[in-house]
């Protein structure tokens, strides 16, 4: 599984909760697209959304309120049948996840798993579903509040109305509202996952390599300072649950252009190798930048080369 699809899955879907419940939630969905389904963009996902639901281009969401949402994230460099393994129950339990409901359906073609637990929000009850093929693998989120029965069934009927066009072509670059010198680093285009696009040494041959020189930028919605800083101080113990291991954590509040921004520059170490780590939260007017990037060899060269990649991101 690319490291890219392993950090989504920490940054979204990973929670804390009991086990033991059952679950009605149907173990075939046949769906057919309709003129009333909507393509998600960035992704190959059609879904039936109701009229109250908002979209948020930058997070793939679909919001009727802040606790009532379903977040949709597809990567085209990952297989379903690779990154199973990693979405076993144990799997989670072993990196703090725990789930109420673990069930292995089928959504048409497509080899397909359903989950359902508490957030690590407390009062909050997260549903996943997760399906794909040898060449893809979609996540889908949705968030209601543990009490809102009603909103719950929603996000369940969202779900089962999920459909793939696996033949659609698709521009991987659809969401990338940013522009950045790539000359810099030299880096090519390795796999979209969504709203967050993986730049590599060696361009998509890197994608399935967890340790790789590459870097990633994702797209968020627009952060007060407050919000942006609180959201860069939980990265640091995400990524360690991802197995990666951080000398420092200690965030900058610095400038990068006229931009605010909060940094972190660490040694790390994952899967025996020693490296660096580079990771910006930029605030944008109308939207913020993740930048990650990390390398485990040439170590300061990359480290220096991150720092002035950043410097050249534009915000579209």
């Amino acid at each position: 599984m690319t490291k890219i699809i392993g950090l989504l899955l920490v940054l979204t879907f990973l929670s804390s909760c009991a086990q033991g419940k059952q679950s009605n939630f149907p173990g075939n969905i046949k769906t057919t697209k309709t003129d009333k389904h909507e393509r998600v963009k960035g992704t190959k996902v059609f879904v039936k959304i109701p009229e109250e639901y908002k979209y948020i281009k930058e997070l793939g969401r679909y919001q009727k309120n802040e606790k009532l949402y379903i977040q949709v994230i597809e990567s085209n460099a990952s297989s379903f049948y690779d990154a199973k393994p990693n979405l076993s129950k144990e799997v989670m339990e072993s990196k703090g996840a725990k789930v109420d409901i673990f069930k292995e359906i089928e959504l048409n073609e497509f080899g397909c798993i359903y989950t359902e637990g508490p957030s690590k929000y407390a009062g909050e009850t997260k549903l996943g579903l997760f399906f794909g093929d040898g060449n893809f693998v979609v996540m889908i989120a949705g968030v209601c509040k543990d009490s809102d029965i009603n909103g719950k069934k929603e996000l369940r009927d969202i779900f089962e109305t999920i459909y793939y066009e696996k033949a659609l072509a698709l521009n991987p670059l659809e969401l990338a509202d940013f522009e950045f010198d790539k000359s810099i680093t030299g880096f090519k285009y390795a796999m979209t996952a969504s709203n967050m696009f993986m730049f590599a040494e060696n361009g998509k041959s890197d994608a399935q390599n967890p340790t790789s020189n590459s870097m990633n930028i994702g797209i968020m919605p627009q952060m007060t300072e407050e919000k942006a800083k609180t959201f860069a101080k939980d990265l640091p113990w995400r990524y360690e649950r991802s197995g990666i291991q951080l000398n420092n954590k200690e965030m900058l509040e610095t400038k990068i252009g006229d931009y605010t921004a909060f940094v972190l520059e660490t040694k790390i170490k994952f899967q025996n190798k020693n490296g660096i780590m580079y990771q910006a939260i930029i605030i944008g007017n109308q939207k913020c930048i993740l930048f990650l990037g990390s390398a485990y060899k040439d170590l300061n060269n990359y480290l220096d080369k991150y720092k002035r990649t950043v410097e050249t991101i534009e915000m579209k």
